[in-house]
């Protein structure tokens, strides 16, 4: 695959009512109200959880920083009567060298179980598959987060083992299961 290529105008995926486009500066209050809200603390590291609308600016400006450093992509999962971003999913890694990536997502809890997210995970793996090439495909998820588990496997993700211990969520350490699609 040649890389730059890849790296163009920034594929935005219609999906009817959300839109997954490009992470914006403007997304950082939205980033900050939903990524507070006490639902999310019991998933989230102290590190992932913004305490105010700079360190929530910093996190979108990253996130939206690794598609132009052409490192990775990342979008913004929006209302499309809105804009308002409700959640984000991509790759937090790319290793274009390995065929390799390390996806991730996020989601307002307002927004659990209607679909929206299941939605947005087949739309990038079906870009990823289309556009990239992936062979591996990879995700790290909390033991105890039964709805993520789910959707990773509705994604025809497998579980491969236990990552014992391995980040302080709330307070204690907290497993994770590795699961991959290859």
């Amino acid at each position: 695959m040649n890389v730059n290529c890849f790296f163009g105008s920034f594929p935005e995926i219609d999906l009817g009512d959300i839109v997954l486009r490009q992470i914006t500066k403007d997304d950082a209050q939205d980033y900050l109200n939903y990524m507070s809200r006490t639902e999310m603390r019991a998933f989230l590291t102290k590190d992932n959880i913004p305490e105010n609308i700079d360190r929530a600016l910093e996190e979108v400006s990253y996130w939206g920083s690794l598609f132009t450093a052409k490192r990775s992509i990342y979008w913004a999962i929006a209302l499309k009567k809105n804009d308002q971003m409700i959640g984000t999913a991509g790759f937090n890694i790319i290793s274009f060298a390995n065929s390799r990536a390390d996806i991730s997502y996020d989601l307002d809890p307002k927004y659990w179980g209607k679909g929206v997210m299941l939605k947005s995970i087949k739309a990038i793996l079906n870009f990823a598959d289309q556009t990239l090439g992936l062979v591996r495909i990879q995700a790290t998820v909390m033991t105890t987060n039964d709805r993520s588990i789910k959707l990773l496997e509705r994604c025809e993700f497998h579980r491969e083992g236990v990552l014992e211990k391995y980040e302080i969520v709330d307070g204690s350490y907290k497993d994770y299961y590795m699961y991959a699609k290859v």
